[in-house]
C-alpha cells in the first residue's frame, strides 16, 4: 500500500479512509467522482457507519466534500486553491526542517540516505508507476522528519494536508526531469541535516514544495 504521511491508521473507519485516499492518490479513483456509502461498504464488508467516519475523516482533510442529501464527492482543485494549499504546505515544510536540522543524529541520516539511494535506483515499466515509487519514498522521508521535528502540532498539520495533495504531487513527479529534480533537492536538504544548518533546511525544505506545484500547474 502506498504510504501516506498522516496520523496512525488504527480504527477501522481510518483504515478504510486510507484505503480510498490511496485510490483516489493513484487516480482509479477521479476528482469529482461520487463516493455512495453502500457500494463502499459492500466492497470493504463493513457497515455505512464505518463508511461514513471514513468519509468524514476525508472530508476533515479536505480529500472528499459532504454536501447533505448529495453525499460525498471527491474534491476537486482549482490551480488557485492548489497554490494557496501548497504556498502553506511550503512555509510550515520549511520550519519542520529547520527544527530537525537542529536535532538530527547519525541513525536518522541513515534511515534518510538509504531512502535516496533507493529513489535514485527506481526502475519501472512507466513513468506513472516511477513517480509513484519516487513519492512513496519521498513521503516516507518527510513523514520521518516530521515525526521527529520536535513539534507534534506542526507535524499533526503537514499530516493533514499530505491526503489532500498527494495526487497532485504525482502529477508534480510526472517526468525524469522533475524526479532528478526531486532527487537533488533531497541530497540539499541531508547536506543540511548533516551540517545542522536549520536556514538552508528551511529554504530548501520550501523549494522541494515550489517546485512541485511550479510542475503541477504547468501541466493542469
Amino acid at each position: 500500500m502506498t504510504h501516506f504521511p498522516s496520523p496512525q491508521f488504527v480504527t477501522l473507519p481510518s483504515q478504510i479512509a486510507r484505503s480510498i485516499a490511496d485510490a483516489i492518490m493513484k487516480n482509479e479513483v477521479k476528482p469529482g467522482a461520487s463516493l455512495r456509502e453502500i457500494p463502499l461498504a459492500e466492497k470493504f464488508g463493513v457497515s455505512r457507519s464505518s463508511v461514513r467516519e471514513a468519509l468524514r475523516i476525508l472530508e476533515r482533510d479536505g480529500v472528499v466534500s459532504i454536501r447533505p442529501r448529495h453525499g460525498a464527492k471527491v474534491t476537486e482543485l482549482t490551480a488557485t486553491e492548489m497554490a494557496e494549499i501548497y504556498q502553506i504546505r511550503a512555509a510550515l515544510l520549511g520550519v519542520a526542517f529547520e527544527l530537525y536540522a537542529a536535532r538530527v543524529n547519525i541513525n536518522d541520516l541513515k534511515f534518510l540516505e538509504e531512502k535516496l539511494v533507493k529513489m535514485g535506483a527506481i526502475v519501472a515499466s512507466s513513468d506513472d508507476i516511477k513517480a509513484l515509487v519516487h513519492a512513496d519514498l519521498s513521503a516516507s522521508m518527510a513523514d520521518f522528519v516530521f515525526q521527529n521535528c520536535g513539534n507534534k502540532k506542526l507535524a499533526a498539520l503537514l499530516n493533514q494536508m499530505s491526503l489532500q495533495v498527494a495526487r497532485y504531487t504525482l502529477l508534480g513527479l510526472s517526468t525524469e526531469i522533475r524526479r532528478q529534480q526531486s532527487i537533488h533537492n533531497w541530497d540539499k536538504v541531508l547536506d543540511a541535516f548533516r551540517l545542522h544548518d536549520a536556514a538552508q533546511a528551511n529554504r530548501v525544505g520550501k523549494k522541494m514544495v515550489n517546485d512541485t506545484l511550479d510542475h503541477a500547474l504547468s501541466l493542469l
